[in-house]
């Protein structure tokens, strides 16, 4: 057994799974699960997601949707990512919905489709300010017009995502709220869900709402900007333990570890725990974090 171990808070992430459901209301939960579901381990959160009664799991790559399918996992699947040829038909063998955002892209999937005859549910990807990936706004009816004519797709909704939305009263968010309302406007009543939202979209920006929402942070217990929810109810479900592994006492004056920016200030006792960065401890938390030991927190050097 490693020295150094996670331990997931189950109640705790259901707490949170709760407590954005009631905030969201009737709309559809779209809960990420992709990295590892955020490191909280893919497939027993998905579980979990499956008897909280969540809508649909995104990810971002064939290899989570395998291990999904795999672990016995029947939601729906939304696959957030860029795809290339060969990954295609295992996608569609998970009956993974797709995600579609060039006429390029929904070539290359009817194909496969038309050789298997069967159908395939996509959602179509604006962009509307992350400029990452995405079909233009102005583009979006073309692209639809494609689809329809390739004739092996059910249209099953159409999203977009946030660039700038982890703190309130963001300009550039209600840019893209504005930009996404309008478009699907001028599309007319629309056949699928239409999704923008993420934790930032769920926590400060409601008019973003809409049909879907897709929680990643927020799920797992972190707002995007840092605070602790206002309401008590969603928290961090992720701790990490270790067992100490030395102990020793130094005097007064003395630096501890790289740098030496720790220094004592009286004579001190150190102890060591077996976790770094090859543990996936940030090189960034240096000098700034605490542990708890019995109950009482003590600075990380």
């Amino acid at each position: 057994m490693h020295p150094a171990w996670i331990e997931i808070d189950t109640a705790q992430f259901r707490k949170n799974l709760r407590a954005i459901r009631r905030k969201i209301g009737h709309r559809s939960f779209c809960l990420p699960v992709k990295a590892d579901a955020y490191g909280h381990g893919l497939c027993p959160i998905a579980k979990i997601a499956e008897e909280e009664g969540i809508d649909i799991l995104g990810v971002a790559c064939l290899q989570e949707a395998l291990a999904l399918r795999h672990a016995g996992i029947r939601l729906p699947i939304l696959h957030f990512g860029a795809i290339c040829e060969e990954q295609i038909d295992p996608l569609l063998d998970c009956e993974v919905e797709l995600t579609i955002s060039s006429k390029y892209k929904a070539a290359l999937i009817a194909k496969r489709c038309q050789l298997r005859s069967i159908q395939c549910k996509v959602h179509i990807e604006v962009d509307t300010g992350m400029r990452r990936s995405g079909v233009k706004p102005e583009s979006v009816a073309g692209l639809l017009a494609k689809i329809e004519e390739l004739k092996c797709f059910e249209v099953v909704g159409i999203y977009s995502h946030f660039a700038t939305a982890d703190k309130p009263c963001d300009p550039c968010a209600f840019t893209q709220i504005d930009s996404f309302t309008q478009l699907l406007n001028q599309l007319g009543p629309f056949y699928g869900k239409a999704h923008l939202a993420n934790s930032g979209g769920v926590a400060y920006y409601p008019d973003s709402w809409l049909d879907m929402v897709r929680p990643g942070l927020l799920a797992y217990g972190y707002f995007p900007n840092g605070e602790k929810d206002p309401e008590g109810d969603i928290a961090p479900c992720l701790s990490l333990h270790a067992e100490i592994s030395y102990f020793k006492v130094i005097g007064r004056g003395e630096g501890v570890s790289y740098g030496h920016v720790y220094k004592t200030t009286e004579e001190s006792r150190i102890v060591t725990v077996p976790v770094g960065y090859g543990d996936g401890y940030r090189r960034i938390l240096w000098n700034q974090a605490s542990v708890l030991i019995r109950e009482e927190r003590f600075p990380i050097a």
